[in-house]
Formats: C-alpha cells, sequence, structure tokens
C-alpha cells in the first residue's frame, strides 16, 4: 500500500530488519500470509512473492562469505578446465554428431563437476550463518504446520531456498555473486547451466522420480541423472537440510565476517 512496486521496498526492508534483529520474526509472518495462498504442497515458496523476495535478499547479505568458502574453489576450477579441451561438455548437446569416446569423456567430466560442487554443498552446514538457519528452521516448520499430511513438505520449503535460489544460481551466475570476476563465455556459460540442473534437481527433496526426469528438455540430462538414482545422495540432502533449519547452537565455523548494511 505504500509502494507501488512493493519489491522496491524488499532490500531497505530487509536491511533495515537486519540492523534491529527483527527479520526472523518479519519473515515468519509474511512467510505464514503466503502458505495461505499455497493449495499445493509442492508449489511451496516457489513464486516471487513478498517473503520469497525477503529471504533471496536476506541470503544474499547474509550469506555471501558462506557462497565464497563453500562454492569459489570448485567453480574457479569448473572455469578453468571448461576454457580446456577436457572439460568441454559440448558433445553432451550433439551427441548424435560426435564419437562416442568424446561424449563419454563429456558425461565423466559432467559427472565430476556435479559430484564436486554436491559434496562441497552439502558438508558445508556448519558453515551455515546462524541467522539462515533461523529464516530456514521458522519456513520448516510453518510448512509443516501448513501441510501436516506431507511429511516431505518441511524439507521442500527449505530447499526451494538454499538449493534452487540460492546455490544453484550462484553456480549459473557467479559474477553476480562475487564469485567470478567476469560474466563466463559461452561454454563455460553452458557447463555451469547443467551443473546448476543437476543440483537443483539433487536438491530437490525426494527420489529422482520419471516425473522429475521427464522435466530435462534434454534427453542426454534424464540418462545421466539415472546415475543418480541413489539412496545416499537423497540421504545427504536430507541430513543437510536438517542441520541448515536447527536452531541448535553450533561450533564456531572461523568463517564469518561482518554484514555490510550500508555502504557510502
Amino acid at each position: 500500500e505504500v509502494c507501488r512496486d512493493k519489491y522496491d521496498a524488499v532490500l531497505p526492508l530487509v536491511r533495515l530488519l537486519l540492523h534491529h534483529h527483527k527479520l526472523v520474526p518479519f519473515v515468519a509472518a509474511v512467510a505464514e500470509l503466503d502458505l495461505r495462498d499455497t493449495q499445493e504442497a509442492n508449489t511451496i515458496f516457489r513464486g516471487n512473492s513478498l517473503a520469497t523476495r525477503c529471504v533471496d535478499e536476506m541470503m544474499k547479505i547474509v550469506g555471501k562469505h558462506y557462497l565464497k568458502v563453500t562454492l569459489k574453489p570448485v567453480i574457479d576450477e569448473v572455469c578453468y578446465h571448461a576454457e580446456t579441451s577436457l572439460g568441454k561438455l559440448s558433445p553432451l548437446w550433439y551427441p548424435c554428431l560426435l564419437d562416442r569416446h568424446s561424449c563419454f569423456s563429456s558425461v565423466e567430466n559432467l559427472r565430476y563437476y556435479v559430484d564436486k560442487v554436491f559434496r562441497e554443498i552439502v558438508r558445508s552446514s556448519i558453515s551455515c550463518p546462524t541467522l539462515m538457519c533461523d529464516v530456514f528452521y521458522s519456513l520448516r516448520h510453518l510448512a509443516a504446520k501448513r501441510f501436516p499430511n506431507d511429511p516431505h513438505v518441511q524439507y521442500s520449503a527449505v530447499s526451494s531456498f538454499v538449493f534452487l535460489r540460492f546455490f544453484a544460481v550462484a553456480v549459473v551466475s557467479p559474477h553476480t555473486f562475487h564469485l567470478r570476476p567476469h560474466h563466463p563465455d559461452a561454454q563455460t556459460s553452458r557447463t555451469l547451466t547443467l551443473i546448476s540442473k543437476a543440483i537443483q534437481t539433487l536438491g530437490s527433496w525426494g527420489s529422482l522420480t520419471k516425473s522429475k526426469l521427464s522435466s530435462f528438455k534434454e534427453t542426454f540430462m534424464c540418462e545421466f541423472f539415472k546415475t543418480f538414482q541413489e539412496e545416499k545422495f537423497t540421504e545427504s540432502v536430507k541430513k543437510f537440510l536438517d542441520d541448515v533449519s536447527s536452531t541448535e547452537s553450533k561450533e564456531p565455523s572461523g568463517v564469518s565476517e561482518p554484514v555490510h548494511l550500508k555502504e557510502g
């Protein structure tokens, strides 16, 4: 009612509430309003509502260093190797035009990158900022309250942010999150896009069902993901989501840094 475009207010609002240590109760309040209009559990926090935008901005501000220590080394490796013949994934896009050996090599490279990014993420919970954990804890319990008969919704409520809106977006646009100095070239962008799609799918709570696999436009990605249909991946995601949505005190990780709320 105050702003013509409510999203113009999101960033200053988040910064103001962060300064006064009031962001968690505010996010809980607007998320509860958001959930009232959510009819199906599988669409939870997928739109661009005031609640999701506030959490997005919070993660960008509070989670900047968390992203850096978790993803920057592996993103640097991907970008370096994507410029060499060893790291190119182009055979995946045109498998019928290239020899079998090249295609196999590219699939192996993609598998290596996805494995490494996934492994870095699921073991990073100790570095997740306390404020993010508090917000995720609140969202998890609000989701479980809204859909009490769905045991998976408490996980998808968190994964829709930390995987889809945080890690996956940072992988595909590392320059936006200050993980890389420049926008990657076309070849590197294509590699990062495939890795990001993989992380989104692995981060979605539950097993990799046929319906999820069929959502890929590229046939080779369906075949590729069949190699990830193992319980260990699902269990790793579950444990990670449990850890980052817990309010239990964590050991100091030594990777926190001051949050700048105002510049200039």
